[in-house]
């Protein structure tokens, strides 16, 4: 057995192995997954999850979310109908349009809303914890 190194720990973020899990996944990386997810919670009605879309008699009405918030799709307009046949076909065609890079500016602002939303919390968390008598 090797000697342990301390220079071969690294972030999570920085693994080949484990960058997609938890922190240091780029947005469209978390998005493009979360289309995976949703596809799965179309196919099995019954599987537990929070559900983009709403299938109604004729047609399914869907949006696509990062960080809890929605995407504008088409025409300035954050939900869009499809035909309930073609649900999956156009996921698979917003999930091109992601890895092209179409919403990479939207996700872009998200990503940022994002982050300055956890160092709020994150202060807020500190300045709490430090006002907490010893």
């Amino acid at each position: 057995m090797a000697a342990f190194n301390p220079a071969s720990i690294k972030p999570a973020s920085k693994s080949a192995e484990f960058s997609k899990q938890g922190n240091g996944r780029a947005a469209k990386d978390v998005l493009l997954s979360a289309i995976d997810t949703q596809l799965a919670l179309f196919k099995d009605p019954k599987k537990e999850g929070r559900r983009w879309f709403t299938v109604g008699k004729s047609e399914t009405l869907l949006t696509l979310r990062y960080s809890n918030r929605a995407l504008v799709l088409k025409d300035g307009e954050k939900s869009v109908a499809v035909p309930n046949d073609q649900f999956v076909g156009a996921m698979a065609y917003f999930k091109g349009e992601v890895e092209k890079g179409t919403y990479a500016d939207q996700l872009t602002e998200l990503e940022a809303a994002n982050e300055e939303r956890k160092t709020k919390m994150r202060n807020t968390r500190a300045s709490k914890k430090a006002e907490k008598p010893a």
